[in-house]
């Protein structure tokens, strides 16, 4: 086969129609990257090398036998959104040329946005935040995020969707150095012995969910919609519990096994305050819950940075 000839669409073992797949746009990122693993020989991974929808407008071979894409795709992060609205506006240019293309399918498959759920929902609004709660963003991101949304609704006749508002997703695979979370900064310092940064007010409270957890919620969105299951317009993924900047720290150093510098600095513009998501919704449409409680979900991304000293660590710990 010619390298750039069309991969075949998978075909069902003993049948003649083609298996039904799962397509994920943004599949080298963290979290695109970890459903991929979890899909296993379901997943089609879509990239910028490989994107989803061609030039001319027209969806890659493969979305016609996808029964589910999921969007993870994104260039940009809450600390760049204000400073770079360019990449915002060609980041939402591109999930709407998906749209166009996945509408125009004959059998259109379930589009799942993964949205923000630290940043779409109204600071004054009652914490923690359930999907009804008042959406008013707080920062350029959650703009971008809730403009995508909408966007997303707006065609719901035509094309099945839902948004996943995303609590502080971490663990294995996550990069510090490209505005994916806290918790990979925090790590990246420990492994390179350089004090932590902390930004903001300690008693600042987020909610903080497992990556596996969150690839398990988005595999129960596709099982729901291929069971002919209704979905709402938009579900929250998270922990569903609240904890401090300061409780985070001190939750690390325990996995860690020591006591770790720490820097302090000012709140940033866009940093959002206390941030708890009710996924009271999501356990009752999908049968869903987080199972990874934040002590034993940093103990496995420690081990995923530091290799073999997270072991070491602990034997000393454990041999005091």
């Amino acid at each position: 086969m010619p390298v750039d000839a069309p991969v075949p669409a998978p075909r069902r073992r003993g049948t003649g129609r083609p298996r039904r797949t799962a397509a994920i746009v943004g599949a080298d990122g963290f979290i695109g990257s970890r459903l991929c693993t979890h899909l296993g020989t379901d997943a089609v991974p879509f990239t910028r090398r490989r994107p989803a929808v061609h030039d001319d407008g027209s969806p890659a071979p493969e979305l016609r036998t996808a029964d589910t894409v999921y969007y993870l795709a994104t260039s940009v992060t809450p600390a760049t959104a204000d400073r770079d609205p360019a990449a915002v506006a060609a980041d939402h240019d591109h999930f709407l040329r998906l749209v166009d293309a996945l509408a125009a399918l004959d059998r259109p498959p379930l589009l799942v946005l993964a949205s923000s759920g630290g940043t779409v929902y109204d600071v004054t609004a009652l914490r923690p935040y359930d999907e009804d709660a008042a959406l008013y963003p707080s920062n350029a991101y959650g703009a971008a995020k809730l403009a995508m949304e909408r966007a997303l609704s707006a065609r719901s006749a035509e094309l099945p969707g839902v948004a996943l508002r995303l609590s502080n997703v971490y663990g294995p695979g996550q990069r510090a150095g490209t505005g994916q979370g806290v918790v990979a900064h925090w790590l990246h310092a420990v492994a390179e012995k350089t004090p932590l940064r902390l930004i903001g007010d300690p008693a600042t409270v987020r909610d903080y969910v497992y990556v596996d957890d969150v690839c398990a919620a988005l595999r129960k969105v596709r099982a729901a919609h291929t069971a002919d299951r209704s979905l709402p317009p938009a579900l929250n993924v998270g922990s569903g519990e609240g904890v401090s900047l300061s409780g985070l720290l001190a939750a690390l150093e325990a996995a860690v096994g020591r006591a770790l510098p720490v820097e302090h600095a000012p709140r940033r513009t866009f940093d959002r305050c206390d941030v708890v998501l009710d996924v009271s919704r999501t356990r009752h449409v999908l049968d869903w819950r987080p199972s990874t409680s934040l002590p034993e979900g940093l103990a496995r991304t420690w081990r995923s940075v530091a290799g073999p000293h997270a072991v070491t660590v602990a034997t000393q710990e454990e041999e005091r």
